[in-house]
């Protein structure tokens, strides 16, 4: 696949592909034991199966380590640690002024967040923006790890679930009615020509086809329709004030059920209810666009729908059961499934406390023009801050450029996830977290729309301020 993927018309992506390809014979270099060290959230835990299969394939003796954050001090550690090849994925291209690996090993960086500093002896890096490519949407760290493990097997295409799930997982469908774009767009293209992928236009409803429509509309949160997430009585209440019958005899109706001119109104219904609600017309419209579905899957499975598969994925890896990802990934069924299922969940009554916590005034709020702040101290898993962002910012009217979820990370640390809003600010998230979190003794990065920082708690306040006068100079 990765031979069929290099556009002629497009010198960037060309750049890029050839990279992986040089990527590709760098691996096969990597002498055992090989260390893995992958990020805990989709993209990252997608882009570790692709590096586990790829060493399973060439025989090669490996352990993965999931972490939620990268630190000098960790980054240290690794460095002093036996391993004779360290892989870093989803995470590395903002700490390369600290992985100096020495004579003795060798690094291979795999990610598409901005880069801070340069590679050093013995370091490979793999990062589009070093090519002029958008790694916040026109390619994911999973999507390059698929095309690196497809150019050592010789052809990976059963994979290419893998790319998808990650780049979903990570947001990255940005293009007209939510479509993926860039390399990813070639990706999904190629799964939709071999038959393994099929790309329909539908409403995005969490478990469309799986569960019952009153059911799905609670379960939805990306983004959350307001007033019906959480309530099935009031999607209940909902559906039959719409003229959209919600039960069927003695069963509730799933979306198949429906009519074409019932789905007409419901789609309808649920854009006007969301943009009276408050939500930016461009932010109702989620409600509606691309799906992508998984044709190796029961059409009846919760995986069959990429997005779904990569709400899973991020649920586990959230909670820490990041080897019941990684087999649901490697195309384990049975009671993985099952315990994946009640990890999602867990998940969603985190997530839903977060919510009606930042909706009931239960958390610290900070607010101006510039800077939209939800504090949860240690009320939020410092896991979930950036999901909890991801869907604030997509639902929360404010004036703010910027909101920010923190959490503490330990003892010493905050957990600091940015998030850009519908202001269209210009700043850059990954950018200015990097030289604000720097000024207080962290570390921060990430991308143009969103980032992530970890910050010494004593330096909070001042964290806080200082990335207000960023905005307020930039923004």
């Amino acid at each position: 696949m990765l031979e069929r993927l290099v556009p002629s018309s497009n010198e960037q992506y060309k750049e890029l592909l050839n990279r992986v390809v040089e990527g590709v014979e760098w691996v096969k270099s990597l002498k055992p034991p090989v260390l893995l060290v992958s990020h805990y959230d989709a993209d990252g835990l997608c882009a570790a199966t692709a590096m586990v299969k790829t060493f399973n394939l060439l025989k090669v003796p490996y352990h993965l380590k999931v972490v939620e954050q990268l630190t000098p001090k960790l980054i240290s550690e690794l460095m002093r640690m036996s391993y004779r090849s360290i892989v870093f994925l989803d995470l590395g291209s903002g700490y390369l002024d600290y992985i100096k690996p020495g004579r003795e090993k060798k690094v291979l960086v795999i990610d598409h967040h901005l880069p801070q500093g340069d590679p050093s002896e013995n370091v490979f890096e793999v990062n589009p923006h070093r090519f002029g490519v958008d790694g916040a949407r026109d390619v994911s760290s999973s999507a390059l790890s698929f095309l690196l493990y497809d150019g050592v097997s010789g052809g990976a295409e059963e994979d290419i679930h893998l790319a998808l799930i990650g780049a979903l997982g990570d947001r990255q469908d940005q293009g007209r009615r939510f479509r993926l774009v860039g390399i990813n767009k070639l990706i999904a293209d190629e799964g939709v020509k071999l038959g393994l992928v099929e790309e329909k236009i539908g409403l995005r409803l969490y478990g469309i086809h799986t569960r019952p429509l009153v059911r799905a509309l609670s379960l939805t949160m990306d983004p959350p329709v307001p007033n019906l997430a959480g309530n099935e009585d009031a999607c209940l209440s909902f559906l039959k004030r719409i003229g959209v019958n919600p039960i069927k005899g003695e069963e509730l109706r799933k979306y198949s059920d429906l009519t074409l001119e019932e789905r007409r109104v419901l789609a309808t219904e649920l854009v006007k209810m969301m943009i009276s609600a408050g939500y930016p017309v461009n932010e109702a419209e989620r409600i509606f666009g691309a799906m992508y579905y998984l044709r190796r899957e029961s059409p009846l499975s919760p995986l069959s729908d990429a997005r779904e598969y990569a709400y899973v994925v991020n649920a586990c890896g959230r909670l820490d059961h990041h080897a019941v990802a990684i087999g649901l990934l490697m195309h384990i069924r049975g009671e993985l499934l099952s315990r994946a299922l009640s990890y999602i969940r867990e998940y969603r009554r985190l997530l839903f406390k977060a919510l009606k916590q930042a909706s009931g005034g239960g958390v610290k709020v900070l607010e101006d023009e510039y800077l939209l702040v939800y504090d949860y101290k240690t009320s939020l898993p410092s896991k979930v801050t950036g999901s909890v962002a991801s869907i604030l910012s997509s639902s929360t009217k404010t004036r703010a450029k910027v909101l920010v979820v923190t959490a503490s990370f330990s003892e010493d640390y905050v957990k600091v996830s940015a998030r850009k809003t519908a202001t269209r600010s210009r700043v850059n998230i990954g950018e200015i977290l990097t030289r604000t979190a720097v000024k207080v003794g962290g570390t921060g990065g990430g991308h143009r729309e969103a980032g992530g920082a970890l910050i010494p708690s004593q330096s909070y306040n001042e964290f806080i301020e200082s990335l207000k006068e960023v905005i307020k100079s930039e923004g």
